[in-house]
């Protein structure tokens, strides 16, 4: 059962500085075609991160309103005035203490928000 093998051949140098050819055989053909194609994989990897060719660009824009905030407003009163599709108030809440990197507290007159319209 004699099999035609895949065969490398292969340049080395010996410590002498003489170049020899050294013939490399495929022992394993399934071994050798799952090998390849992890190398491929890895390299259109490695090359799509150093590019920047896997970050995605949204088609969708969000559209925001800005509001400053009045003596007396809560972040309470202002998320129930632009909940508009009747989701829970607390969602909105931190929606609009996460866009706007505050906690519920620190809410000052003159403050201006920046709301989300798809509340």
């Amino acid at each position: 059962m004699n099999r035609n093998r895949a065969a490398l051949t292969v340049k080395t140098r010996t410590r002498s500085g003489r170049t020899i050819r050294r013939r490399t055989r495929v022992k394993s053909r399934f071994r050798f075609v799952a090998f390849l194609i992890i190398v491929i994989g890895i390299t259109v990897g490695a090359f799509g991160f150093v590019t920047g060719m896997d970050e995605s660009t949204a088609s969708v824009t969000e559209d925001y309103i800005s509001y400053t905030v009045d003596p007396g407003d809560t972040l309470w009163d202002i998320a129930g005035n632009y909940n508009h599709s009747n989701t829970d108030v607390r969602k909105v809440v931190h929606a609009i203490c996460k866009i706007n990197d505050i906690q519920a507290g620190d809410l000052q007159p003159g403050m201006v928000l920046t709301i989300p319209t798809d509340l």
